[in-house]
């Protein structure tokens, strides 16, 4: 028998950006309910290292700079919520970032590190007997590298978990397993949402946000949208590695080794456009462990532990993320695509959509620039 329910603002999606707009909402006094097709954090979230590159972004400046480097000033304060909310801590590395340069990167990072140091951030040149003093072990060719003491690494599944247990105590109520079919629709645009349905549910919100991941784009198509988004996939694993005292993460191009707090660390993790198949494989899993022992050849000696995979998505046509209200709805709102840094902008994310709902409007981020565009977001007949 289908159950109805209703509430303020129905979440569509779980993971780590989903989870936080539910966590802001219900935070700001609104019922909330949040439902996925699957577990929490079982998709694009499960694929990330949690590494919030935000001051040592490559770009010097422009709308997607200045997102992330309010998301990553939003972080810190909202872990503190965090914890006190659930009255136990969160583990994160505080000790920065180390990004590793080539000879011919050093001169192209000059305009960043003078943009970033004039907007009072910490964005230090280190040169190599630096970069071997901060952290020993590391290959003997570097030309220096950029250390960002100020940005962060979190473990994305256990930031995803707490989002949802504290939004539970602020009332939220959560459905796993339960993936949306089908949307009831207003007849005349501009559209409005009426109702949700799930094999066994029935939801009917004032408002609806679409921050289901790649599954976004089929439930776009449902409600007359092209929101094409293109799935990359990214694969990584986890070893021991025992007497190797790594403390900031140490980043060398697209290659990450990440600490873990246990004397373990991921390595990882691949961008791969045309991957036939979500599954780990063993050559990305050989071109890691080749790439990380080259970068700390202590790490040949590493056991291990796991290897997986994920995929990330990718907006196509569009700046990532796709945030905002949906031209031609009058109550729907997404936030999706934000493709390698849904964890790092998961905080501003949060916070815009809360303002969108609760004000109609934002002051947190020039959104014409990552809103559905209307050639890709516009409602049909």
């Amino acid at each position: 028998m289908d159950h109805q329910l209703s509430c303020d603002v129905l979440v569509i999606g779980c993971g780590v950006v989903g989870c936080a707009i539910a966590y802001e909402l219900a935070a700001a006094g609104l019922s909330v309910i949040g439902v996925d097709a699957r577990d929490p954090a079982s998709g694009a979230t499960g694929a990330s290292l949690g590494v919030l590159m935000g001051v040592c972004s490559r770009q010097p400046s422009g709308e997607g700079v200045q997102l992330r480097l309010k998301s990553l000033e939003q972080f810190d304060p909202l872990i503190a919520r965090l914890e006190a909310d659930l009255g136990r801590s969160l583990p994160v590395n505080r000790r920065g970032i180390l990004r590793l340069l080539q000879e011919e990167e050093v001169a192209a990072w000059q305009e960043t590190l003078a943009a970033r140091q004039q907007a009072g951030y910490c964005l230090q040149w280190l040169s190599p007997a630096e970069v071997r003093s901060l952290q020993p072990g590391l290959r003997s060719d570097l030309a220096g590298a950029i250390y960002s003491p100020q940005d962060r690494q979190i473990q994305p599944k256990l930031l995803t978990q707490a989002l949802l247990e504290a939004a539970q105590r602020r009332g939220a109520r959560f459905f796993f397993h339960q993936p949306v079919h089908s949307f009831q629709r207003s007849p005349d645009p501009p559209f409005r949402l009426a109702a949700v349905r799930t094999p066994s549910l029935t939801f009917t919100a004032g408002h609806v946000v679409l921050a289901a991941g790649l599954g976004s784009s089929d439930l776009a198509k449902e409600l007359g949208l092209q929101m094409p988004l293109q799935p990359v996939k990214g694969q990584a694993l986890r070893i021991q590695a025992p007497g190797i005292p790594l403390g900031p993460v140490v980043t060398d191009g697209d290659l990450n080794l990440v600490p873990l707090g246990d004397g373990s660390l991921w390595v990882g993790a691949t961008v791969e456009f045309q991957a036939p198949h979500p599954e780990p494989t063993l050559l990305a899993l050989q071109e890691l462990l080749t790439r990380a022992i080259q970068l700390c050849p202590a790490l040949a000696e590493a056991r291990l532990l796991e290897h997986w995979a994920g995929q990330r998505p990718r907006p196509l046509g569009q700046r990532a993320p796709i945030l905002g209200p949906v031209h031609g709805y009058t109550n729907l709102l997404v936030a999706t695509g934000h493709y390698r840094n849904g964890i790092l902008l998961a905080p501003i994310s949060a916070a815009i959509l809360r303002d969108l709902v609760l004000e109609g409007k934002t002051d947190l981020g020039n959104l014409s620039a990552f809103a559905p565009r209307e050639k890709v977001g516009g409602a049909e007949g």
